[in-house]
C-alpha cells in the first residue's frame, strides 16, 4: 500500500436495516383436483391469485363428499382467501395423488350428445382411459379428442375419425378416489411446512387444514408444528371444532367438544360453527386466516391489532349438515370470553367475534392469552430471527453486539411511535452472560416490549341530573 497519498475502505454499516418477517400467511394442507391442473403434489405451492391456483391445482366446487367428509379442501381455501376476502398470498400443500389415489370405473355406456360424452372432473386422464363405438376401440387424436373443458372430462368425437355419428360410446378410466386419504397423512402433511422457506420462499405463520382439523390428533400436530417451524419461526395453528352431530352441532356442545378434545394449545386458534356465504359453506379456520391476513396488511403487515369486530361476507352460520345456528351475543360473548373460541355474531352485519387462543381461560398471561399480543411476540421473535441470522459465526465483539441492539432497538422504537407497541427496548446484561457461555460464542440479549391489548369492554356510566332539570325549567 502507498504511504503517500489517499486511501479508501469499506467497513461493515454499523446499524443493519431489519428485515421484517413475512406475516399473516396461511399454509393450507388439503387436497385439490391436481389432475385436472398442473399436476402438483407433494410440495407447497405459493399462490397470489386465484386463477393461479386453479392453473396450478385445478377447481371443483365440491369441497366435501356427501357424506360430510373433506375432498377437495384446497378449493375452499383458495375461494375464501382470494375471492370471498379478497387477500394474497396463501401457500397450499397438495396430499392428493392422482398416482396412488384413484380406482378404476368398468366400461359403461354412456349417450352422446353433439358428439361428446361429458364425464365428470374427478376422471383421471391417464393410459387406462378406453374409448369404444359398438366393437370398435376408438383411437385417441384420431377417433377422438379427451380432455378437460372446466364442466368435467370430455370425449369429443372427431368428424374425421370412424364414428363420428355414434350414438353411444363405452368408456372405462380410472377416477379419483379420496377415500384412502386419512388424518394421519394430514399429520404427516404439516411438516410440510418446513419446506415452504427454501421452495416457496417465505415461511407462513398460519397453518389451516379445512376439513381435517376438527380431528383432535390432527390439530395436536398442527399446535405442536406451529411454535417451531423450521426450528426457529413461531406461528399459530387455526383449527374448527367440529359441527357434526357428533361434535357440537349447536352452542351448548362446543366448550365440552373443545376440552375434550385438548383444543388448548397457546399457538391455536379455535373456531366455530362453519359459515356460510351463499350456497357455499366454508370452514371457519380459512374465513379466520383471510381476516388476519387482512387486518396485517391495512396495518403494514403488522399483527399488533385483533381479527375481532371486523365485518365479514358471509350470509349466515350452520352447522356440518348445513342446518342454520342462531349465535345471540350472549352466546358469542360466552363462547369467545369464557370459552377461548373465536366464532361469528350478526350485529348489524356479519362480524368475527372473540380475541382468545385456546389456551383461555386455563392461560391468562397477557402475552400468551390473546390473538394480537401472541402473534405480536411471534412477529418480533421472527423478525428477529430473520434479521441477524446472517450474524451467525462472525467473530462474537463489541461490535457485533452493538450493531443487534442498535438497529432493533431504532426499529422498536418506530414501532412505539405508530401506535404498533406501547414500548420495547433490547439489552445486554453482563450478568446473563457468564464468560463460560461467552468462550462457547454464546451470548443472550433481552428483550421487553409491550404491543396493545385488545379493547374489551368500554362502560359508560350515566346519571340523571335533577340539577339540569331545575336548572331548564327555572330558566
Amino acid at each position: 500500500m502507498l504511504e503517500h497519498g489517499i486511501n479508501t475502505y469499506k467497513e461493515d454499516t454499523s446499524i443493519v436495516s431489519v428485515k421484517t418477517a413475512a406475516v399473516g400467511i396461511p399454509f393450507f394442507i388439503g387436497a385439490w383436483p391436481c389432475h385436472t391442473g398442473k399436476g402438483y403434489t407433494g410440495k407447497p405451492q405459493y399462490v397470489t391469485s386465484f386463477s393461479e391456483g386453479r392453473e396450478l391445482g385445478g377447481y371443483s366446487a365440491e369441497w366435501r363428499t356427501a357424506e360430510g367428509k373433506p375432498k377437495w379442501s384446497l378449493c375452499q381455501a383458495l375461494y375464501a382467501h382470494f375471492v370471498l376476502m379478497a387477500m394474497s398470498p396463501a401457500v397450499f400443500y397438495n396430499i392428493f395423488d392422482p398416482a396412488k389415489h384413484k380406482k378404476t370405473v368398468p366400461e359403461t355406456e354412456y349417450a352422446v350428445t353433439d358428439h361428446a360424452v361429458l364425464l365428470d372432473s374427478d376422471t383421471i386422464d391417464s393410459e387406462k382411459l378406453m374409448v369404444k363405438a359398438g366393437e370398435n376401440t376408438l383411437v385417441r387424436d384420431v377417433d377422438f379428442e379427451a380432455f378437460y373443458n372446466g364442466k368435467g372430462f370430455c370425449i369429443e368425437l372427431l368428424e374425421d375419425g370412424g364414428s363420428y355419428g355414434a350414438e353411444t360410446l363405452s368408456v372405462a378410466y380410472e377416477t379419483a378416489d379420496l377415500s384412502s386419504i386419512t388424518a394421519e397423512d394430514v399429520e404427516l402433511a404439516v411438516e410440510a411446512v418446513e419446506m415452504c422457506g427454501s421452495v416457496a420462499g417465505v415461511v407462513p405463520d398460519l397453518i389451516c387444514a379445512p376439513g381435517w382439523s376438527s380431528d383432535p390428533t390432527v390439530a395436536a400436530v398442527m399446535a405442536a408444528k406451529a411454535p417451531s417451524i423450521n426450528g426457529i419461526f413461531r406461528g399459530k395453528a387455526v383449527v374448527d371444532i367440529d359441527s357434526s352431530k357428533n361434535g357440537a352441532s349447536d352452542y351448548s356442545r362446543v366448550l365440552a367438544v373443545k376440552n375434550g378434545g385438548g383444543f388448548t394449545s397457546e399457538d391455536m386458534i379455535v373456531c366455530w360453527p362453519m359459515v356460510k356465504s351463499g350456497d357455499y359453506l366454508f370452514d371457519l379456520s380459512v374465513i379466520v386466516c383471510g381476516m388476519i391476513a387482512k387486518v396485517d396488511s391495512g396495518n403494514a403487515d403488522c399483527p399488533y391489532e385483533s381479527p375481532s369486530n371486523k365485518d365479514l361476507a358471509i350470509t349466515g352460520t350452520v352447522n356440518a349438515e348445513g342446518e342454520e345456528i342462531n349465535i345471540t351475543l350472549p352466546q358469542a360473548d360466552m363462547l369467545s370470553i369464557t370459552d377461548g373460541v373465536v366464532t361469528v355474531l350478526n350485529n348489524n352485519g356479519w362480524v368475527l367475534w372473540g380475541n382468545y387462543l385456546a389456551c383461555f381461560p386455563k392461560i391468562s398471561d397477557v402475552a400468551k392469552m390473546f390473538i394480537c399480543t401472541s402473534r405480536t411476540q411471534d412477529w418480533l421473535c421472527n423478525t428477529f430471527v430473520n434479521t441477524y441470522r446472517q450474524y451467525i459465526d462472525k467473530p462474537l465483539n463489541p461490535p457485533l453486539r452493538d450493531a443487534i441492539i442498535n438497529s432493533f432497538n431504532i426499529w422498536l422504537s418506530g414501532l412505539t411511535a405508530e401506535g404498533k407497541l406501547y414500548g420495547g427496548e433490547i439489552e445486554y446484561r453482563s450478568e446473563l452472560n457468564p464468560v463460560t457461555s461467552l468462550m462457547e460464542g454464546k451470548f443472550r440479549l433481552d428483550t421487553k416490549a409491550a404491543s396493545p391489548v385488545p379493547a374489551q369492554r368500554i362502560d359508560m356510566h350515566i346519571e340523571y341530573s335533577v340539577d339540569m332539570l331545575e336548572a331548564a325549567m327555572n330558566s
